[in-house]
């Protein structure tokens, strides 16, 4: 279940007609890089529902939220936040023994570094503020207690647009007039995933805290927070897309950064990768027409993002380059594409040669002698290496989901289509003359060719018919 969350943009502050206009923008965005949602939920509404005020009480109750009466923060209802999660001290377990003389001199080194600011800093986070004004870390508290189903207040829902799937997209609503009845259950989570990025750390160990300390202690270990590195540009793609990268303190990358007007829309980011992908599928397929050049290159520009930011794991800076994500021959989504599309143009030959598709490969398979496959020989070997490979695949997404680490996925991905690349040239299909190896040899990729193209959707990338 997929959720976009707004924040204060909507009827109180910026009119609800700018609001749904600029959701709608973002939605047309996300549907081209193949995301979707199930419920758009407002901040609004978590205010106006009572919310917040329903979870305050429960947090009062517990001590672990109070009043501050001295200091700067006097007059603010604060949370002192624990030094260590449990999470956080797993991960730390590593005794002073343990540890290389390197390691406690870098430890140290940190240590002292961030002593000064640490006697400055309170260890209290400030809830609501003097003026009654609750920050939006209060909001978060409720919305995450409201995510687990255990905050004992629900939204209404209205149906916000119906998607080109024909599904239904929700929204939250205050309006009890508004609700459909006949909304999906939405809620009552048996974990929750939080997407932000490694500086908000801070504020989803409040979350759990707060979970914790109400006595949900099951929600509060399944409160994640899947965290990410910051997403940067290299210095080329910087200044393809126009921006002066020449203040980079000497850094391998050029920080993206909103407050120095340095972004990159996703529509235009699309836009300039498709028209350079375009180039290339003109120039491989000049039979294509013009609509059928930008569909293709659309797809390819779309496998290239979307490849490009799940293949490094989640504690790497990533350095965005749009040479490399549209690289047809490197670690890239167009070169996974090019590996589905090759064996579809082996199926596609055998059909016109032999009247016969991939059905038609595997029910033959067992009225086939085995002898082509069984005798030791280097064919024999190869084949079976690549059937086993693109076996793993449900193996490697379980890790994927265990670890949520979805990189590993990738690599997979990469490594299979490397595989298969390096079979397909040593041991063709069509030219193979013996016609039981030829079917055994089509057979393997046939299920090559289902788990690659699977792996693929499962990262979001679809597969033209031709490249």
């Amino acid at each position: 279940m997929n959720a976009i969350e707004r924040g204060g943009n909507d009827t109180e502050t910026m009119g609800a007609f700018i609001a749904e206009r600029i959701v709608r923008c973002h939605l047309a965005t996300m549907r081209r890089l193949n995301i979707r949602y199930d419920l758009l939920t407002w901040e609004g509404d978590i205010l106006r529902l009572h919310f917040w005020v329903h979870a305050f009480e429960f947090l009062k109750q517990t001590g672990d939220v109070y009043l501050q009466t001295e200091g700067k923060l006097a007059g603010c209802w604060v949370m002192r936040i624990d030094e260590k999660t449990e999470d956080e001290k797993t991960e730390d377990e590593k005794t002073e023994d343990e540890k290389t003389e390197d390691e406690k001199k870098e430890e140290g080194k940190e240590e002292r570094k961030e002593e000064g600011k640490q006697k400055e800093e309170q260890k209290e986070k400030v809830i609501v503020r003097s003026d009654g004004t609750v920050t939006y870390v209060g909001k978060d508290m409720a919305y995450q207690m409201w995510k687990f189903g255990v905050l004992g207040k629900d939204f209404y829902y209205r149906v916000f647009q119906e998607q080109p799937d024909g599904r239904l997209l929700f929204s939250t609503t205050s309006d009890p007039a508004a609700d459909v009845a006949s909304h999906p259950q939405f809620g009552r989570a048996a974990m929750v995933c939080n997407v932000i990025d490694t500086r908000q750390a801070y504020l989803q160990k409040l979350l759990k805290q707060a979970l914790a300390a109400l006595g949900f202690e099951e929600q509060a270990r399944r409160s994640v927070h899947y965290s990410y590195e910051m997403v940067a540009l290299t210095h080329n793609t910087a200044r393809e897309l126009g921006y002066d990268a020449t203040e980079d303190g000497g850094k391998p990358f050029v920080e993206v950064s909103g407050r120095k007007g340095l972004g990159v829309k996703a529509d235009d980011l699309i836009d300039q990768m498709t028209e350079k992908a375009a180039v290339e599928v003109a120039k491989r397929n000049a039979d294509f027409s013009p609509d059928e050049v930008r569909r293709t290159a659309e797809m390819i520009a779309i496998a290239a993002v979307r490849y490009f930011m799940v293949k490094f794991s989640r504690g790497k800076v990533i350095a965005f380059d749009i040479d490399e994500a549209l690289s047809f021959e490197g670690e890239s989504g167009p070169y996974l594409q090019y590996a589905v599309v090759r064996a579809n143009n082996i199926f596609a030959k055998l059909k016109d040669r032999e009247g016969v598709d991939a059905a038609a490969v595997i029910d033959a398979l067992p009225s086939l002698a085995t002898d082509a496959i069984a005798d030791g020989s280097d064919d024999s070997h190869e084949l079976w290496g690549l059937v086993l490979e693109a076996a793993r695949l449900d193996d490697v997404v379980e890790q994927a989901v265990r670890t949520l680490e979805l990189s590993v996925v990738a690599k997979y991905a990469f490594g299979l289509a490397q595989q298969f690349n390096g079979f397909y040239h040593a041991y063709p299909v069509l030219k193979e003359e013996r016609a039981d190896v030829r079917t055994w040899r089509a057979a393997a990729i046939a299920y090559y060719r289902g788990q690659l193209t699977q792996a693929l959707d499962l990262m979001g990338c679809s597969v033209p018919e031709r490249m």
